[in-house]
């Protein structure tokens, strides 16, 4: 049984002026367990952070959200290990917890703390093999996050990182 182990980084900021920006960051770690040729279970810990300043009316709004995904997925790998470049699909479920905090004018923060989610994931991605033991991981995920009433949305993120196979 192979054994992989990764980790990656993920980081977007996106400024509309000089006073109205968001800035977000993820890393993950991950552990997959190969069985079969071309099929793994991969178990992964997120931890984002992000943090929005918007001016309204004059008063400046801090909102600080922390995210934690724990999620367990099937990796489908799409050609023979031997290749260079080695595509995949996966797919399964991740518990999602999330945190945030507004802070507006001189007013008293407020915290908001959604119910724990077990949600879908599901993602596709590629490991670019650099030697026999060593790699790079480049992927894209979703999980169905619940936003309230019943509803959902596509929670994304765009990863790069590194991993080891024993």
């Amino acid at each position: 049984m192979t054994t992989e182990v990764g980790t990656s980084y993920s980081r977007k900021k996106t400024t509309f002026d000089k006073n109205n920006f968001s800035d977000m960051e993820s890393i993950t770690g991950s552990l997959s367990l190969y069985f079969m040729e071309k099929l793994a279970f991969e178990m992964s810990y997120t931890e984002a952070t992000g943090l929005r300043q918007e001016y309204v009316l004059g008063n400046k709004q801090l909102t600080y959200q922390k995210t934690t995904v724990i999620g367990g997925d099937l990796i489908v790998i799409l050609l023979d290990k031997t290749y260079f470049v080695q595509p995949y699909v996966k797919g399964g479920a991740a518990q999602i917890t999330r945190r945030q905090e507004i802070k507006y004018a001189s007013l008293d923060p407020i915290v908001v703390e959604p119910e724990i989610a077990l949600v879908p994931s599901y993602g596709a991605g590629m490991k670019i093999a650099i030697g026999s033991g060593f790699g790079i991981r480049l992927s894209y995920d979703v999980w169905k996050t619940p936003v309230g009433d019943g509803t959902t949305s596509d929670d994304t993120n765009i990863r790069a990182g590194v991993t080891f196979m024993f």
